[in-house]
C-alpha cells in the first residue's frame, strides 16, 4: 500500500498555485491622471449672487475617477 507524504501534498498545492494559478494579485502600477495622490483638482465654477457682484473660478480637490482614490491603476495583460 502507497503511504500517504502530507508534506509532498502540501508542496505540491503550494506549486500548483505559484505556477498555475490564474487568481494572483493584479500587477498594479501609479495612477498618470492623479500621480499616485489618489485626488485630483477641478474647477468649481461659482456663480455671481447677493455677496458676490461677479462669479469666479475655485478649485476642489475630488477623488480620481480613474483610479478611483487608490493612487494606483491595474496593468492590462497584452
Amino acid at each position: 500500500m502507497h503511504k500517504v507524504d502530507p508534506m509532498e501534498i502540501m508542496l505540491s498545492d503550494i506549486f500548483d498555485k505559484v505556477f498555475y494559478s490564474k487568481d494572483q494579485e493584479p500587477r498594479t502600477t501609479i495612477c498618470l491622471e492623479c500621480e499616485g495622490d489618489g485626488e485630483v483638482e477641478i474647477e468649481v465654477f461659482m456663480p455671481q449672487n447677493f455677496d458676490r457682484d461677479v462669479g469666479y473660478i475655485d478649485h476642489k480637490k475630488v477623488e480620481c475617477p480613474e483610479c478611483g482614490g487608490l493612487g494606483e491603476v491595474e496593468v492590462e495583460d497584452e
